[in-house]
C-alpha cells in the first residue's frame, strides 16, 4: 500500500519503544465490552501505570482484583510487542487452556481492527498462535512444568500465576530461570490466592526494594518491579458497590479478590 504522510507520522509513534504501546492502544486498539459491544480503548488511570509497568521493566510482577482490565491491558500490550519489536517469540502461560484462549481471542480481535497502515502482515494465524511476517511470533500455552523449555523466548507473560498449582508453578519458575538469564523480559499478572504459592514468593521478593545500605531500588531484590491496584481505583465502583459484594461473598474473599 502507498502511505500517506499522516499514517507515517502515526507509524512511527507506534515504533517510539517508550510511548508506543500507549500511542498504539489508546489510538488504535478495539475492544469486546460486555455490555457495549466494540469499543475503542480508553484506560483508567491505574491502567495507565500497569502499561508503564509492563513496559519500563524487565521484570515485573502484578496484583490486581477480579475485573479489573488486566486481561485487556494485557492483550494490548503483547500485540504491540509482537508489532513492533520484529523477530519477538512470546510465550502467554496461563492456568487454564481458557485463560490463554481468552488472551488470543481479545489480541486477535483487537489486530483484525487495527488500521492497515498500522497492521503488521501475518503468517500464520490460528487459535493459538499468531506468527508476524516481522519474525515475531505469539504463542499461548497452559501453565505446565515444561512450558516454554527448549523455546528461546524473548517475552513470557504469565496470567493468573497464583491459581497455578504450586508444585507445578514451583518447576515451570525453574526451568523458566535461564530463559530469563539470558535477557529474556518476564511478566506476572494476577489476583492473589494464598500466602505461600510461588507467586506470592515472588511478590514478597519484589516488595524487599532496599539495599544492604537501606537506600530505596526500583525493583525487589529478585529483579521484579511490584504494582497493585485494587477496586476502589476503579471508577465504576464504590463503597455501595464494595458492599453489596461483601454481603455476597463474605469480607475474607473480598479481601482475596478485591483488595
Amino acid at each position: 500500500m502507498n502511505y500517506k504522510q499522516d499514517q507515517l507520522r502515526e507509524f512511527q509513534k507506534c515504533c517510539d519503544l517508550k510511548k508506543g504501546p500507549l500511542y498504539f492502544m489508546e489510538e488504535f486498539m478495539k475492544i469486546q465490552h460486555p455490555t457495549r459491544g466494540g469499543i475503542s480503548f480508553e484506560p483508567y488511570d491505574y491502567q495507565l501505570d500497569l502499561i508503564e509497568n509492563y513496559n519500563n521493566y524487565r521484570y515485573s510482577i502484578n496484583m490486581l482484583g477480579r475485573q479489573m482490565g488486566k486481561t485487556t491491558v494485557a492483550a494490548g500490550y503483547l500485540l504491540w510487542y509482537a508489532m513492533f519489536k520484529p523477530d519477538s517469540t512470546i510465550l502467554v502461560a496461563a492456568h487454564k487452556a481458557s485463560g490463554s484462549n481468552e488472551i488470543m481471542q481479545r489480541i486477535r480481535y483487537a489486530y483484525e481492527n487495527i488500521p492497515d497502515h498500522i497492521r503488521a502482515g501475518v503468517a500464520e494465524y490460528n487459535k493459538g498462535s499468531i506468527t508476524f511476517d516481522n519474525g515475531s511470533r505469539i504463542v499461548s500455552s497452559t501453565t505446565t512444568e515444561t512450558t516454554g523449555r527448549g523455546m528461546s523466548l524473548t517475552l513470557i507473560y504469565c496470567d493468573e500465576f497464583a491459581f497455578v498449582r504450586n508444585t507445578i508453578a514451583k518447576e515451570f519458575w525453574t526451568s523458566l530461570s535461564p530463559t530469563l538469564a539470558t535477557g529474556g523480559k518476564c511478566i506476572v499478572t494476577s489476583t492473589p490466592n494464598n500466602d505461600d504459592d510461588q507467586f506470592a514468593m515472588i511478590w514478597q521478593q519484589a516488595n524487599k526494594m532496599f539495599d544492604e545500605h537501606g537506600n530505596a531500588k526500583e525493583v525487589g531484590i529478585n529483579g521484579f518491579r511490584p504494582f497493585i491496584a485494587k477496586w476502589d481505583e476503579h471508577p465504576e465502583r464504590d463503597e455501595a458497590w464494595a458492599t453489596q459484594e461483601r454481603n455476597s461473598i463474605g469480607e475474607e474473599r473480598f479481601r482475596r479478590e478485591h483488595d
